[in-house]
């Protein structure tokens, strides 16, 4: 299978080249001049998805069979601030690949988040109603649509033939963690940065989501691939709490000083961007259908050591 990882430069995107290259003729595409991981089977360039007619030429030469596409801007704030960038990266990047994936007839994975919900009664299932409080999420909820849309209108058009439809799965996670390269700090290793010089951190108790060790998301996204899942998927981590409680467990696992952590609410921070508050995905579907465990904190932390 010849599989395209975008944003292989990112922390999932470094997770996913590691668990595919080895049995599978992988590429990825990023901003920076090299590979983060070099790895055997695998190729690399630098390409943005916003390049459509580099893409071309990519998509014509390696032909790609399943496309995972986690390129996006994810800076929460930054796209309260930079909506323009937003919409392009998150939305106009996913419709340039959903169109080649559709005239390829690859399978296109696209990456999403629990930020397409208000967080007023979650954690939610992938048939709960979507409806973001916040910039970035309004942008991945449109992307998902763009991909949907392209579905719908193809298979209304030209009827349910084979290749004038596109292939799609859609993964919703939340709450990334995990070590990588040349990566900027997620929620853990920044926590880990700063307990470790003995900072005092304040963190929010009324933010709840089940973070998710990129390390197993990635083995889940593969197993799902190769079992040829198709539609709406929820993939996260098996322990709901709040990031206060997220902190603690942190603390305790490498031994640091609970007492510099301290609790706030959200309200108190003044963030730029609204979060939703009760947030995270269940995972009941995922579980009946993959056989990869969705790690707790306890053992999900265990790679980050």
């Amino acid at each position: 299978m010849r599989v395209l990882i975008t944003g292989s430069n990112g922390l999932l995107g470094q997770k996913l080249v590691k668990i595919f290259s080895p049995d599978h003729q992988t590429t990825g595409i990023d901003l920076q001049i090299e590979s983060s991981i070099p790895e055997e089977n695998f190729t690399y360039q630098t390409l943005s998805i916003l390049q459509v007619e580099k893409l071309k030429e990519l998509f014509s030469s390696f032909k790609p069979e399943v496309v995972i596409n986690t390129a996006a801007y994810t800076d929460v704030d930054g796209c309260e601030e930079n909506k323009e960038l937003a919409w392009e990266t998150n939305v106009e990047g996913v419709k340039n690949l959903a169109d080649l994936c559709r005239i390829m007839n690859a399978k296109l994975v696209q990456l999403s988040t629990d930020y397409i919900f208000n967080g007023e009664e979650g954690p939610y299932s992938e048939d709960d109603t979507p409806n973001p409080v916040g910039y970035y999420g309004l942008t991945k909820l449109e992307s998902e649509k763009s991909i949907l849309s392209e579905f719908v209108i193809k298979t209304q058009n030209r009827g349910s033939a084979g290749k004038e439809k596109i292939d799609f799965l859609i993964v919703r996670t939340n709450v990334l963690y995990g070590k990588g390269e040349n990566l900027r700090p997620n929620f853990v290793l920044w926590l880990i940065q700063k307990l470790s010089s003995k900072e005092k951190v304040r963190i929010v108790t009324d933010q709840y989501n089940n973070p998710t060790l990129a390390d197993n998301l990635a083995s889940a996204i593969k197993e799902a691939i190769e079992k040829g899942l198709s539609g709406i998927l929820n993939i996260a981590g098996s322990e709901y709490l709040s990031r206060y409680d997220f902190a603690l467990k942190v603390a305790r696992k490498f031994n640091f000083d609970q007492n510099l952590i301290s609790p706030a609410k959200t309200s108190e921070l003044k963030q730029k961007a609204p979060r939703p508050r009760k947030g995270g995905l269940k995972i009941d579907k995922a579980k009946k259908l993959l056989t990869t465990e969705l790690l707790d904190i306890e053992k999900g932390l265990e790679y980050v050591k």
